[in-house]
């Protein structure tokens, strides 16, 4: 062991040696970025397939990237525009996939709390869930504050495009959920 080596080890008890060079625990444990896993990817997931159907389904009636160019631009971020901008583009989806982790964490924290188990069970919840965030989202929240905004919005993909994408990230969040979270718990179905 070299002097530098003998003097962490001395003065940092977590610090192990092996032969000459210093090792240095591992500061994240696996449980606990399976732990961050746990909590990242239900609401990341379903976010990200909630944006490629958004995409799709839009893009016959308005363009390809007309849904995640709306997000930036609703709330004043970027200028409206039916053009490709590449700025609101990458906006849009990084504000589209962070938004639905946080939503991912409160129904993970809300489905928790409740006690909720079954696949059955969660399904339902993961559809009202999203049913709910979307009257609050757009109702109470866009309305409120950016209403001449609004249409741009309501104009970047069809109604049904929108209901049947919110209730699907709804689904695929729950069935996440529920095989991540409640896979050895009891199932109530």
């Amino acid at each position: 062991m070299n002097n530098t080596a003998a003097v962490t080890a001395a003065t940092h008890p977590s610090v192990r040696t092996a032969g000459t060079a210093a090792t240095y625990p591992s500061v994240v444990t696996a449980a606990q970025t399976q732990t961050v896993r746990r909590l990242i990817i239900p609401g990341l997931a379903a976010g990200a397939a909630f944006l490629g159907f958004e995409m799709l389904a839009g893009a016959p009636s308005t363009s390809l990237w007309a849904f995640p160019q709306s997000i930036p631009q609703t709330v004043g971020l970027t200028a409206p525009t039916a053009a490709l901008d590449p700025l609101a583009l990458v906006l849009g989806v990084a504000i589209h996939l962070v938004f639905s982790v946080g939503l991912g964490l409160v129904f993970i924290a809300l489905a928790q709390r409740l006690g909720l188990r079954g696949t059955g069970r969660l399904l339902i919840a993961g559809a009202l869930f999203m049913w709910a965030e979307s009257g609050i989202s757009i109702w109470a929240v866009i309305h409120t504050f950016f209403p001449s905004n609004m249409y741009i919005l309501f104009g970047a993909v069809p109604f049904w495009a929108s209901f049947v994408g919110r209730t699907g990230f709804g689904l695929i969040l729950a069935a996440l959920y529920a095989r991540m979270w409640t896979a050895t718990a009891p199932s109530s179905k």
